[in-house]
C-alpha cells in the first residue's frame, strides 16, 4: 500500500542509506561490475575532489516517522559545483559571475516501488532543498505536508540552476516542478551530438606527431584548468551580443575528471585499473603562440561496459583552420582504444557543416538528455546553457 505524500520527506541519507542505495542501483547501473567492485568504485571516489566537503549527497524519500529506514521509497544523488552566470548589466557590461549549481544523478526506486508516484515526489522535493527560498512558490503544497527540514551544514537552499541527464525522455522531468502544477520542472536543452563511426580494420597508429600532445589524467587536468580562463572570457563575449542570460558549468574542481574515474574497474586483487592511459589531445604549438593558453584540444572519457564501444569527447576547443585536424585526432586516438563510435557533445552550430564534410554526422540523442531547471528571475526563454557537453554529465 502507498504512503501519502504527505507522510513522506526528503532526508540526506546516512551512511547505511547510502550503501542500500547503491546496492539497489547496481543492478541498473554495475555494467560489467560486481555489486562490490560497483560498491568499492563509489567508496573510493567518494574521497575525490568532486565528492569531497559535502559535495556529494545521497538524498532518501523516507517516512517522516522513520527517516533513517533502510526501506526507503527511492534515493537519487546532488553534486555541488561551481557554476557561471553571465549577462548584460545595465552598464552594458557582462563580466561572468562563478555561482553554486547542482548536478543530479542516480534517480532510482526499486521495482517493488515503482507506480506510486515516488520517484517524481522525491524529485518535487529536490526542489526544496537546492533552491533558495525566493526562488520558489510562496506556498508549500499542502497535500505534501510541510517542507523538507535540511540542516544548515549540509550548505544547501543555495542553487542558482541545476541539471540532470534524462534516459526517459523529457516529459517525465518537465513534470516534476516545486509545486503540483506540471511542466515547470527540468528542460530538455541542447542534447545533440556529433557522431563518427570509425574504420575498425585500421592499425594502431604508432607514428610520433610531435605538433600533437596526447592526454593523460594529470595533463587533462592541467588543460581543464587553463581552460576556464577561455569559458569566461567566451561567455563574456557571448553575453554582450545576447539579450539571454547565459549559464555553465566549469570543468575543473574534479567535474570534469570525474567522467574519467567512472570508468573504474579492478583486477584480480580489487586494485583500481582505468581502460586507457590516454585522455585527450592537445595541439602543441598553440600552447607556443598564446603564451600557455591552450587554443584547440579535445579531451574525452570511454564507454567501455556498452555496446558499441564508444569514445565520448568531454571538452573540446578548436580554431576554424585547426577544428579539421582535431577531428583527425580524436579519430586516430578512437582506433588506438578500438572503439566503434565517437560522440561529441554539444559541438558548436557553426561547426556541423564542416563535421559533416569530414563523415559526422549531427542529430539529437536519444538517451542522457541534457536538462536544466532555472531559479532566477529569468523565464526558460530568457536563459541558454552555454559548454553544454560530456564533461558535466554525472
Amino acid at each position: 500500500m502507498a504512503l501519502a505524500f504527505a507522510e513522506l520527506s526528503l532526508f540526506p541519507a546516512i551512511r547505511e542509506q547510502v550503501l542500500e542505495s547503491r546496492r539497489r542501483t547496481s543492478f541498473q547501473w554495475a555494467k560489467g561490475l560486481t555489486m562490490e567492485e560497483y560498491i568499492l568504485r563509489d567508496a573510493i571516489m567518494d574521497e575525490h575532489e568532486h565528492a569531497l566537503g559535502g559535495k556529494l549527497i545521497t538524498w532518501v524519500l523516507a517516512p517522516r516517522t522513520n527517516p533513517e529506514t533502510l526501506d526507503f521509497m527511492c534515493s537519487c544523488e546532488t553534486f555541488r559545483r561551481t557554476g557561471l552566470i553571465a549577462n548584460q548589466s545595465s552598464t552594458g557590461q557582462s563580466q561572468p559571475v562563478e555561482v553554486t549549481a547542482y548536478g543530479i544523478a542516480s534517480v532510482f526506486t526499486p521495482p517493488s516501488k515503482r507506480r506510486k508516484g515516488y520517484a517524481q515526489h522525491m524529485l518535487h522535493l529536490l526542489h526544496w532543498v537546492l533552491a533558495p527560498r525566493s526562488a520558489l512558490p510562496a506556498v508549500f503544497p499542502p497535500s505534501w505536508g510541510s517542507p523538507p527540514q535540511i540542516a544548515d551544514s549540509f550548505r544547501t537552499r543555495n542553487a542558482h540552476f541545476s541539471v540532470l541527464y534524462s534516459d526517459i525522455g523529457g516529459q517525465f522531468y518537465r513534470a516534476c516542478g516545486p509545486d503540483v502544477e506540471e511542466g515547470n520542472g527540468w528542460l530538455v536543452s541542447g542534447a545533440r551530438e556529433t557522431v563518427y563511426i570509425p574504420e575498425t580494420s585500421v592499425r594502431q597508429t604508432t607514428n610520433v606527431d610531435t605538433k600533437w600532445e596526447w592526454l593523460t589524467e594529470d595533463t587533462v587536468n592541467s588543460v581543464w584548468k587553463r581552460d576556464v580562463k577561455d569559458i569566461k572570457a567566451d561567455m563574456r563575449a557571448a553575453a554582450a551580443a545576447s539579450n539571454c542570460t547565459l549559464f555553465s558549468f566549469l570543468p575543473h574542481n574534479g567535474v570534469g575528471v570525474y567522467t574519467i574515474r567512472r570508468t573504474m574497474s579492478f583486477d584480480s586483487d580489487r586494485t583500481p585499473v582505468l581502460p586507457t592511459a590516454i585522455w585527450g589531445v592537445l595541439l602543441r604549438q598553440d600552447l607556443d603562440e598564446s603564451g600557455g593558453e591552450p587554443q584547440t584540444f579535445a579531451t574525452w572519457t570511454l564507454d567501455v561496459r556498452d555496446r558499441p564501444r564508444t569514445l565520448v569527447v568531454t571538452r573540446i576547443r578548436a580554431t576554424k583552420s585547426s577544428f579539421p585536424q582535431l577531428l583527425a585526432k580524436i579519430v586516430e586516438a578512437a582506433q588506438n582504444e578500438k572503439t566503434e563510435r565517437i560522440e561529441i557533445w554539444g559541438l558548436r552550430e557553426e561547426w556541423y557543416s564542416l563535421a559533416e564534410e569530414l563523415g559526422w554526422k549531427t542529430g539529437e540523442r536519444a538517451e542522457h538528455l541534457s536538462a536544466f531547471k532555472w531559479y532566477g528571475r529569468e523565464t526558460d526563454d530568457e536563459v541558454e546553457w552555454m559548454f553544454n557537453e560530456k564533461f558535466c554529465w554525472c
